[in-house]
């Protein structure tokens, strides 16, 4: 299967909306409702400027990325593996918790 057709496969953002400090969530066209926290990348040049602007708690999108006014973008794909990456490091970090002390 080719990154192209995978792509066209990916929902749509419907919607998408500030929560809090660094919380969006994002509608999709399949119903699932995604919370992308950004974490630590809030203290980014470029995200300093939105917030400094007033911009941060207002993306936008186009349906194909989660976007705002001269700054950065996310498309669908990469916010899923951002999302696959977090809960990566989730269960990584409470596997190390969990049998810390089993040397």
């Amino acid at each position: 299967m080719t990154w192209k057709k995978i792509n066209s496969e990916l929902p749509t953002i419907v919607k998408v909306g500030a929560l809090d400090d660094d919380c969006f969530d994002i509608t999709l066209s399949n119903g699932h409702t995604i919370l992308l926290e950004l974490g630590n990348r809030i203290n980014e040049p470029i995200f300093a400027k939105l917030i400094e602007r007033k911009q941060f708690y207002h993306p936008k999108t186009d349906g194909k990325q989660l976007y705002w006014i001269d700054g950065p973008s996310f498309t669908v794909a990469e916010i899923l593996a951002m999302l696959a990456r977090d809960k990566e490091q989730k269960v990584a970090r409470n596997w190390q918790e969990k049998y810390k002390g089993d040397s």
